[in-house]
């Protein structure tokens, strides 16, 4: 019998060898000669915002308005100098705040989604800009390349306040407001409940039980309940047939959301808008700034005392004269204009034409993030898509 003749091994292809320190592993992938991605982003983002000067300052910001230690002073004196001794955030504060403003588009885009969402509208393609409720396609040039440009608010004449309310729920005759809520709004808005929800681990160190703390948030924190009582004001001077504030909080370590629902109640409001109308009287009659919260000088108002021997501090958002297109410090209401969809019978003309939030928040004119941008065409599963 032949013998079997056996096949010649096959020839053990050798892999190159894992590097033992991971970090000259890494060093090895990147490469000297090649770009960061993350570094130039990180430093991209930084210098974008220290060079942002759009965000209004001769107004008062309802955000500002709200918090515990509002310094009317500081107001004051940011409005009749020009000078805005504007907050340095890092990289990480604004990728938390970049995200928040993704959530904003998410939901203002489900609220399209259901003919729910009512307020400013922009073209994409001839740039229209229109009230209306949920639009399929541009009134003007019938493209469905549409954005959101949310609900600009104004009481400049009166009380020299103005802002945007993040949508407008016609079925539910109420406001929007979406706030994304993590360990860090905690500690802001109500640092003894984010003290309560600490675990002190094995070794000692301690970390924040972040399902009970979120478990525990029954209503809105103070704070955003007065901002929205602001944003009602505005809105019901204007004419808009709402009476109460829709805030959808989304939890930012699990997505869970949960809804609260806040009535107008002018008794909160009231006290915010004395302060406001005193501030806007100061200025007309050129009389001297309000006192400071603390009573002499606190953090907001102390860049402002610092300055005051004549050097020439940075001018910061500086608003330039307005043509009469722009919503948030024009004159409201028109006798020829025509009623828009939930307003109250012989109102004032809706507001108008807001390119976007910079009354009220930290987004950017030439930024896309904080608008719900879309092309509203039906795709091959009969949803309307966001681009």
């Amino acid at each position: 019998m032949a013998a079997l003749k056996r096949k010649a091994p096959r020839a053990v292809k050798r892999r190159a060898p894992i590097p033992t320190n991971l970090s000259d592993f890494l060093a090895e992938k990147r490469g000297a000669g090649e770009e960061n991605f993350l570094g130039t982003v990180r430093t991209h983002i930084v210098e974008k915002n220290k060079a942002d000067n759009s965000r209004r300052q001769d107004i008062i910001h309802p955000s500002e308005m709200v918090k515990d230690d509002w310094c009317p002073k500081a107001t004051f004196l940011r409005i009749t100098t020009g000078v805005h001794h504007k907050q340095s955030f890092g990289f990480q504060s604004l990728n938390i705040f970049d995200t928040g403003h993704e959530s904003h588009r998410k939901w203002q885009n489900r609220a399209w989604d259901i003919d729910w969402l009512e307020g400013m509208f922009t073209c994409l393609n001839c740039d229209e800009k229109w009230w209306a409720k949920s639009p399929k396609q541009c009134q003007s040039c019938q493209s469905t390349a549409l954005e959101y440009a949310e609900v600009p608010l104004s009481a400049e004449a009166t009380h020299l306040i103005a802002g945007h309310s993040d949508g407008m729920l016609t079925p539910a005759r109420s406001l929007l407001e979406i706030k994304t809520v993590g360990e860090g709004t905690v500690r802001f808005e109500e640092p003894e409940r984010l003290a309560k929800y600490l675990v002190t681990l094995p070794d000692g160190s301690k970390m924040v039980d972040l399902p009970a703390m979120w478990s525990s948030i029954k209503v809105p924190f103070p704070s955003h309940i007065r901002q929205g009582q602001i944003y009602l004001w505005m809105a019901r001077n204007l004419g808009l047939d709402v009476d109460r504030m829709t805030y959808v909080y989304e939890s930012k370590f699990n997505q869970d959301v949960r809804q609260f629902v806040v009535r107008y109640n002018p008794a909160i409001v009231d006290p915010l808008l004395e302060v406001a109308l005193d501030i806007k009287e100061r200025i007309a009659a050129q009389k001297d700034a309000p006192d400071c919260v603390n009573g002499d000088v606190c953090k907001q108002c102390k860049p402002y005392q610092e300055s005051s021997d004549g050097e020439d501090a940075p001018r910061r958002g500086r608003r330039q004269p307005l043509d009469e297109d722009d919503a948030e410090a024009r004159t409201q209401g028109s006798e020829a204009a025509q009623p828009a969809r939930g307003r109250h019978a012989g109102s004032a003309g809706q507001p108008d034409g807001a390119d976007r939030r910079q009354a009220d928040g930290a987004v950017r004119r030439t930024d896309a993030v904080g608008r719900v941008r879309r092309n509203t065409a039906s795709s091959s599963s009969g949803r309307r898509e966001g681009r």
